[in-house]
């Protein structure tokens, strides 16, 4: 039996002002000359650093002379600002693509694989 899930809900404008907020904050910030290239390579470097801070949460070997801070939120959140900065340099409207992107998802069916393939 598949469970049925209540549908969850965005109102709509939500992430068109987050994006409409990160376009005047690159502006203030002096970055709009930055190119797709350079905004992708921030984007990669920002991912490691989220990737590294989600490393020392769940308990992996770290390095025992860098210091450890629990930055995770921080680093979610300067990824968001990079993909943010990303769409607007590729002229997308984000919250148009999100949606779209969701109608087809919500008609997926998914099933968690079995580890004996």
């Amino acid at each position: 039996m598949i469970k049925q899930h209540k549908k969850t809900k965005l109102a709509v404008g939500t992430i068109r002002h987050l994006q409409e907020y990160v376009r005047g904050k690159i502006k203030e910030r002096g970055f709009e000359d930055e190119t797709l290239h350079e905004r992708l390579l921030l984007l990669t470097e920002e991912l490691g650093e989220m990737v590294h801070a989600c490393r020392k949460i769940s308990g992996m070997n770290v390095d025992q002379h860098r210091e450890i801070t629990n930055k995770a939120g921080e680093e979610v959140a300067d990824v968001l600002n990079m993909v943010f900065a990303v769409g607007i340099e590729l002229g997308l409207d984000i919250e148009h693509e999100f949606f779209e992107k969701e109608k087809k998802i919500d008609k997926r069916v998914y099933k968690r694989s079995s580890n004996n393939s």
